[in-house]
């Protein structure tokens, strides 16, 4: 089938971006059940989230759409979805603080890369699996049925995508 109909049909031009608009929106409610400690809406949350990053990702290379707004503000909505969540596990001594500082640091050095290109900077697949890890922690880590071995296996996936941020990160440096 023609993309082009596709497209003109279904209005799905921004489709992408504004699945990625709705995941910066999902914040706000994210913030709020976290401030009350409502942690199973909280799980829903991430789930949509991490329904939404996905989903922008598969349309916009399915449908060819590239934009450099769409290059910034995905991992932008990335790193707010996430971040939120790790300070709360912070805040209750689920992580430790210092590994949740180096990453908010290597994302704005990311974000400053990305502003400065004029492609906005694609993300290299170590992100990538940063991305995919740090998904897993949280749902593991906010599982409303969680237990110790939850903890365990949520723990372990947030360190493996910690080494995939620092290791990215030296990628980025790299290409920059």
């Amino acid at each position: 089938m023609n993309l082009k109909i596709i497209r003109k049909y279904l209005i799905i031009d921004n489709l992408p971006n504004g699945l990625t608009l709705i995941r910066i929106i999902l914040v706000i409610p994210l913030i709020i059940f976290l401030e009350f400690n409502n942690l199973n809406i909280v799980w829903v949350l991430i789930i949509l989230g991490g329904i939404t990053d996905y989903l922008d990702g598969y349309l916009a290379k399915k449908l060819n759409i590239r934009t450099k707004f769409g290059a910034i503000i995905d991992p932008l909505a990335d790193k707010i979805f996430f971040i939120i969540p790790f300070l709360w596990l912070c805040k209750n001594l689920i992580i430790p603080y210092w590994s949740i500082s180096i990453l908010v640091i290597r994302e704005f050095i990311i974000l400053s890369i990305r502003s400065s290109t004029k492609t906005g900077l694609p993300a290299v697949n170590f992100a990538k699996y940063k991305t995919l890890f740090q998904f897993a922690s949280l749902f593991v880590l906010f599982t409303p049925t969680a237990n110790n071995y939850f903890l365990i296996y949520g723990l372990t996936f947030y360190w493996i995508s910690f080494f995939f941020s620092i290791y990215s990160i030296y990628i980025y440096l790299r290409i920059k």
